[in-house]
């Protein structure tokens, strides 16, 4: 596997990253840090699809490739891209080059939207408010000045007892880098936004909080203040899916953790996750996932796959 020419950054970080990742280079890693919102990632192969849902975060690649399908588009991208996500979305993932000399090496963040709004608010930051509705879910260039930034995350954990102050610094560096990017309004949107953009954000955590209750369009718009029309449209703008087809990720893939963490049966998930019909629920699973619940569980217990997306 040969690399084209790459930013020095991304070889100090790939560096920091194999040097901080335990074990041998052919082992699957996720590696939490001393910071709680940093985590370290090494694939040494190829994965197969995984989904789940992407909270909001950043993952920076710095060795590999992988792709991602957010609703009917597929996302490509390498060393010097991150992908971030503005709102929990239900997505599917998988690395699609990698080896036991040059694994996947990630860098991801996980990102509170409300420490967004708050570190906006706080410093003023004047962000141009977007002509059209961004996606929740982007891949975009990392710049010199982020790539840097992630350099002296990295290596702020070799000083621990700097950790706790420096490191809210450097995370407050990420976000300011990030909002004020060209993929900024995907992070920033629910802050620099209108009425309508905020909306669909509370939209969105209604039905991640609510998503076993039956969805009634025309009451989760009134609760959000728009017109349904207006909220279908803007709802898919941003997650390229309806409403109804969030929920019904939502609900399939909490029974798929359901179903692994624990011997039951399909039915009884079924209705737990808001199904009224354990038939069309075991129809729409076999759709998603490709096998019955049944199986599906019982393949995963016998080989577990990885969290990250």
């Amino acid at each position: 596997m040969t690399r084209p020419f790459e930013h020095p950054s991304i070889g100090q970080l790939r560096d920091l990253v194999a040097g901080r990742l335990p074990g041998a280079p052919d082992d699957d890693v996720d590696q939490a840090t001393d910071l709680p919102w940093l985590w370290l990632i090494r694939r040494a192969r190829p994965t197969e699809v995984g989904r789940g849902i992407l909270t909001p975060s950043a993952c920076l690649l710095v060795q590999g490739r992988k792709e991602m399908l957010v609703g009917q588009q597929v996302l490509h991208y390498g060393p010097g891209s991150y992908v971030q996500a503005g709102v929990a979305m239900p997505v599917s993932g998988r690395v699609v080059e990698a080896d036991g000399t040059h694994p996947y090496y990630g860098i991801r963040i996980d990102i509170d939207p409300k420490e967004v709004a708050a570190f906006v608010l706080e410093m003023g930051l004047a962000l141009p408010v977007p002509a059209a509705d961004p996606p929740a879910v982007t891949v975009e260039r990392a710049d010199d000045a982020l790539l840097d930034t992630f350099v002296r995350v990295l290596r702020l954990l070799d000083t621990p007892r700097d950790v706790p102050v420096i490191g809210r610094l450097l995370k407050q560096e990420l976000i300011y880098r990030m909002v004020t990017g060209p993929g900024g309004a995907t992070l920033s949107l629910g802050v620099t936004g209108g009425q309508r953009e905020r909306a669909v954000g509370e939209a969105i955590n209604w039905i991640r909080n609510h998503y076993n209750e039956p969805l009634s369009i025309d009451a989760l718009a009134r609760a959000v203040h728009l017109s349904p029309s207006v909220l279908h449209r803007r709802f898919k703008a941003a997650t390229v899916m309806s409403p109804l087809q969030y929920q019904k990720q939502v609900r399939l893939l909490e029974a798929r953790k359901r179903l692994m963490s624990s011997d039951v049966e399909a039915a009884s998930v079924a209705y737990e996750v808001g199904y009224e019909s354990p038939s069309q629920f075991s129809r729409e699973y076999r759709r998603l996932f490709g096998a019955s619940p049944i199986r599906d569980a019982e393949q995963l217990r016998r080989q577990p796959r990885p969290t990250d997306i």
